[in-house]
């Protein structure tokens, strides 16, 4: 292995009930290796116009089924389905096991679908119609096994200054859209208090109405 340092890329993630979507953001990625387990995810490529050294490695929040992952590439990003080992259970709160916040481990607000609306029928298709291979069948390089040859330490980089243009563009547009979904949210949440308001108004109206019948009744 080369002694250059190695860089995080970008990693977006969404995940169904039964499923789980990684992007892992590299342009023009060369000799990219992939090792999928049931417990463990690590990758290492050569990505950009100077082919800088791109990689990392975590472990799942819970296993998952290697031996049915399915990879597609693009000359933006590597995309990945991954198969849950328990199937139909709740969500996942993260994709890693450790609680700690990873950096470069972002949420795909572009795939995501909440919980709720799992099991609904239609709504667009996380895989985008993409050209998939099986992981198990391409060769040593993006081999899923059980290796006890672990990657060496990642040094800690600065995102802003790494992550490529287009890669930017991209996670300013999920930024966006995250923010638009939180504002959206913070609106509802304004009307329904301003309805419990509305409700206490009225049921303080009913019950003054009450009193008066009352008083009304006792005087006759």
């Amino acid at each position: 292995m080369s002694n250059n340092k190695i860089l995080h890329p970008e990693v977006l993630w969404a995940q169904r009930s039964n499923e789980l979507y990684i992007t892992i953001n590299v342009t023009d990625c060369k000799e990219p290796k992939i090792n999928v387990t049931e417990n463990k995810i690590s990758f290492e490529g050569k990505s950009g116009p100077e082919q800088s050294l791109y990689g990392f490695e975590l472990e799942f929040h819970k296993d998952i089924k290697p031996e049915t992952a399915k990879r597609s590439t693009t000359p933006r990003n590597i995309f990945l389905v991954l198969e849950k080992a328990e199937q139909k259970q709740d969500y996942w709160p993260r994709l890693q096991k450790d609680k700690k916040k990873i950096p470069f481990l972002k949420t795909d607000f572009s795939k995501w679908k909440d919980e709720d609306e799992d099991e609904d029928e239609g709504g667009p298709d996380p895989t985008g119609g993409m050209d998939f291979s099986n992981l198990m069948g391409e060769g040593s390089d993006s081999a899923l096994d059980d290796s006890d040859e672990d990657m060496p330490g990642l040094e800690t980089v600065d995102d802003t200054t790494k992550i490529n243009d287009s890669t930017k563009e991209e996670s300013s547009e999920i930024s966006e859209e995250s923010k638009s979904e939180e504002k959206e949210i913070k609106s509802e949440e304004k009307e329904i208090k301003s309805e419990e308001k509305e409700i206490k108004s009225e049921e303080k109206e009913i019950k003054n109405e009450e009193k008066e019948i009352k008083s009304e009744e006792s005087k006759k």
